[in-house]
């Protein structure tokens, strides 16, 4: 009898072992979040991957999308959504497909969901460009420079590197500019400050005096297209979520399919948990959330924004025990994050000139990126709306300013941008701004890489698991794609694939077995599949960017060159 007893405990313990869950936490959906969680979800394998997954993901806030944030009617008020004006017209983070190529994980995305340009998406156009420089003393209709002197930016740009380069250690962008000069611009110039705004600083987040001048645009960018979405980033990661969308691990090449209604897997996301604390061991991991509430795991995949790992205020600070490994913790502290505001303003009509696409205004000082540059989003949406940034410093001080001086500066830059045949409006318009920095669940915009910082401080700090335990994703920890939501899509994936590997590891091991040939092979794929198929339409040292598009505005003589490939 006690033998029957105990061989049926035997035989219910291994049923047990058998049906044992694999759990895995993701922290955060955003991007690089939802994209770890649909991939795990659509690729996971109970027999390969050591059991069936147990997907938890939490979210600190109310909504999903992170730095990807389409505002909806009630976020908006109700003006804009009156006017019909939400959508593109109030992406407050992330706006556009940067390079859009038809192997851009993005756009993969999107014509999965049957759009295309012209359907769903919108390009914008360098070429369709006004820009206005001030004589001294001039307040208003500002003349259009005879030429821009945007080749002197880029050769100043390249001269400052190549000075900063002869030096022991690593300068900012701003030092190295010192004393150079191109075409009889140097970095006081007014109109190659305004590139300088609206070009790197846009590009990277960060202040021209915090860049690294050795490594400032080390990373890469896709050849195609710049695109916006017409309804905004959310149909994107509104499909990740609700599973409109089914990809694969993006090893080799990424694959992503529409999926009817009725097959769709949506990922369950758990809101108002924003995670204090992180306790991790060889055995697994443990997570308290600001409410109290505690989540066993297994593997963590953290895509906290790099803001917040930084921060040491109450509201957002999240603690790891034991430490992480140095070269993560002190990515965290050397690498920047930068901030960019946009100010999006309904007008009761266009008053206007439409066919435009960008206005800029070229000044020098410290206001050179404060609503100097326009977006004409009535060209992208038909509705009545332009959209401004701060750019560079001028972003936290934005933050800091009232509704009221935000519209006076605004104005009085259309003031001097349009002619005098255009009346400005002395009332102000419908105003939403965003306030990243502000933010406690996101301390800022997107990632720099600031003075003694490289991608390869980026690779060292995120390039590999914690412990076996711990997995981040995000914009900052791409080092060829920093600043991108395609960068951050997949960092998601990579971050997936890790851990079902080393799931599938733990499996085996349980099972007696020991491959370290495999092993070591699933490292490497990890590694050289970062970036899945599309290092070819990447070329190095190229900059990248989550809020901007990709360049300031281009002279009439240089718009034939600019604009060649056109269809996607």
């Amino acid at each position: 009898m006690k033998n029957t007893v105990f061989h049926t405990l035997a035989l219910l313990v291994t049923s047990f072992d058998l049906v044992a869950t694999v759990k895995v936490v993701v922290v955060g959906a955003g991007t690089s979040g939802l994209a770890a969680a649909r991939t795990l979800t659509d690729t996971w394998d109970t027999d390969e991957n050591g059991g069936p997954l147990e997907l938890t993901v939490l979210e600190a806030g109310t909504r999903i999308g992170g730095r990807t944030w389409t505002l909806n009617a009630s976020e908006a008020g109700a003006a804009w959504n009156t006017a019909g004006a939400l959508g593109a017209p109030t992406d407050m983070g992330a706006s556009w497909i940067h390079g859009s190529t038809s192997t851009h994980p993005i756009t993969k995305i999107a014509t999965a969901l049957g759009l295309a340009t012209g359907s769903g998406l919108v390009r914008t156009r360098d070429n369709l460009a006004e820009l206005r420089l001030c004589t001294a003393g001039k307040t208003s209709a500002c003349s259009e420079p005879n030429n821009d002197e945007f080749t002197a930016y880029e050769n100043l740009l390249s001269q400052a590197q190549e000075s900063a380069e002869d030096s022991d250690t690593d300068i900012s962008l701003w030092q190295a500019l010192s004393g150079l000069s191109s075409s009889g611009q140097n970095r006081e110039s007014k109109l190659f400050q305004y590139h300088l705004a609206t070009g790197a600083e846009f590009n990277t987040a960060g202040p021209v005096t915090q860049l690294s001048a050795w490594n400032y645009d080390d990373d890469s960018q896709y050849s195609g297209t710049e695109l916006v979405w017409a309804q905004g980033y959310k149909v994107m990661y509104e499909a990740l979520q609700s599973g409109a969308v089914r990809v694969n691990d993006g090893s080799s090449t990424l694959q992503v399919a529409a999926v009817a209604s009725a097959s769709r897997q949506p990922i369950l996301v758990t809101y108002n948990k924003r995670v204090t604390s992180v306790t991790y061991s060889s055995t697994g991991v443990v997570l308290t959330t600001a409410d109290g509430s505690t989540y066993n795991a297994d593997y963590v995949i953290i895509t906290i924004p790099l803001g917040v790992l930084k921060s040491t205020d109450a509201s957002s600070r999240v603690t790891f025990s034991p430490a992480l490994p140095p070269a993560t913790a002190n990515g965290i502290s050397q690498l920047g994050f930068g901030n960019v505001v946009k100010i999006a303003l309904l007008f009761p009509t266009v008053w206007w000139p439409t066919g435009t696409h960008y206005y800029g205004l070229a000044q020098a000082g410290t206001d050179r990126g404060l609503f100097t540059y326009f977006l004409n989003v009535h060209a992208l949406s038909t509705k009545p709306v332009l959209m401004t940034f701060a750019l560079g410093a001028s972003a936290d001080t934005a933050e800091g300013m009232s509704n009221a001086a935000v519209w006076t500066q605004i104005r009085a830059n259309l003031v001097k941008i349009f002619p005098r045949s255009v009346t400005v409006p002395t009332t102000a318009p419908q105003m939403i701004r965003s306030t990243w920095r502000a933010n406690p669940l996101a301390k800022g915009a997107y990632t720099y890489v600031a003075v003694g910082t490289s991608k390869n401080t980026i690779t060292a700090a995120f390039g590999g698991n914690v412990g076996g335990r711990l997995f981040f994703a995000g914009e900052h920890t791409s080092a060829a794609y920093r600043g991108t939501v395609h960068g951050a899509f997949q960092t998601g994936q990579v971050a997936a694939r890790a851990v079902k590997a080393c799931s599938a590891e733990a499996g085996t091991d349980d099972d007696g077995d020991d491959d370290d040939d495999d092993d070591d092979d699933d490292d490497d794929d990890d590694d050289d599949d970062d970036d899945g198929d599309d290092d070819d339409d990447a070329p190095s040292s190229k900059r990248s960017f989550l809020f901007s598009k990709r360049s300031s505005l281009i002279s009439k003589q240089e718009a034939g060159n600019v604009l060649a490939p056109a269809t996607q």
